[in-house]
């Protein structure tokens, strides 16, 4: 098993300040393992199967079965009591800690995940505000509109008002407006990273299991993990077409497809992967393309032993513990 720790890959990015950030012991990537099998085991085996029916079916014009799976997802976690959460917009939530802070603090723009066709505020409150707490931030959660009903470019379009809107108010709720960063799980992760090129002035971007190619790719990854692990090759496909509505090969849609300019516009970058993921494969791509690029300030941090979802869905403490507290140093 000591092969996990060599699979974690953990640099210094050159003006990030962040690389005495704890990786995990041997212990937490075995706590991942037992999780990890755990979570896979509890899911039900036709989950994502019914899932990607009820995407299909909304793609053309039967909504009723992926709305209540909307709803079903859309429940309001318990948060820590040093956090407080506002609507500072009725589609975006500030998580903030409820501590005085003696200088500005940073703000992060979250996006969930949810293959763009369903998730919510509610589904990533917890990482938001585990982040808040222990990053001394603040985390920005935004209900972009989802697809089939409103497929790409509405959810950008969506991240690019709510960054507007944050850089026009972070000062009034005490933050930094030079420490303004995007992250998002998933399909958040490749919104975060599309945002991030096309704004090209943001402090910082966390992507964490990005898709990066709406479109499939026969990797390693995605050969291995297509099936019984958290992000179904047949619920993915579904996701992506919905999504991208025919145009899966624009670069901010297909974000692995973006120039060598874009990807130098990229922030400071740190991206985490589970290593029992279908997406593994496109984010390594990612990250090396940036590098090949020119963008020296993009690393991949990997846990080899979780799979996809540990941020949103409970069953995996372990790595979601370890996520924040990278995430937590990297913001700051």
């Amino acid at each position: 098993m000591k092969q996990w720790l060599a699979a974690l890959s953990l640099a210094t990015l050159p003006a990030g300040g962040w690389a005495q950030t704890p990786q995990p012991t041997f212990e937490a990537l075995e706590a991942m393992d037992r999780e990890c099998t755990a979570f896979l085991q509890a899911m039900p085996a036709d989950r994502q199967h019914q899932q990607a029916l009820a995407v299909n079916r909304a793609a053309q014009g039967d909504t009723a079965q992926l709305c209540r799976i909307r709803a079903s997802r859309n429940t309001t976690p318990e948060l820590p009591a040093g956090v407080e959460a506002t609507y500072v917009r009725p589609d975006l939530c500030l998580f903030s800690p409820k501590t005085c802070a003696l200088l500005p603090r940073p703000v992060m723009l979250y996006l969930h995940g949810g293959g763009w066709a369903f998730g919510s505020i509610n589904s990533c409150a917890s990482f938001c505000a585990a982040l808040a707490l222990r990053g001394n931030c603040c985390v920005v959660a935004l209900n972009y509109r989802l697809s089939p009903e409103s497929p790409y470019p509405a959810a950008l379009d969506d991240c690019r008002s709510a960054l507007s809107y944050i850089r026009a108010h972070a000062a009034e709720w005490g933050c930094d407006t030079a420490r303004i960063s995007v992250g998002g799980d998933s399909a958040g992760g490749n919104l975060a990273l599309a945002l991030a090129m096309s704004d090209g002035g943001l402090y910082a971007a966390l992507p964490i299991y990005p898709v990066t190619e709406l479109y499939e790719v026969p990797s390693a990854s995605w050969q291995k993990y297509a099936r019984g692990y958290g992000d179904d090759a047949e619920l993915l496909l579904s996701f992506c077409a919905a999504y991208a509505a025919g145009q899966e090969r624009d670069p901010f849609a297909s974000v692995g497809l973006a120039s060598d300019s874009l990807l130098r516009r990229l922030p400071r970058t740190l991206m985490l992967s589970a290593g029992r993921d279908i997406l593994l494969d496109q984010g390594t791509a990612f990250v090396q393309r940036a590098r090949r690029a020119g963008h020296q300030a993009i690393e991949q941090v990997v846990y080899p032993t979780a799979t996809h979802l540990f941020i949103t869905v409970p069953g995996q403490p372990t790595a979601f513990a370890e996520a924040v507290k990278l995430a937590a140093s990297f913001v700051q």
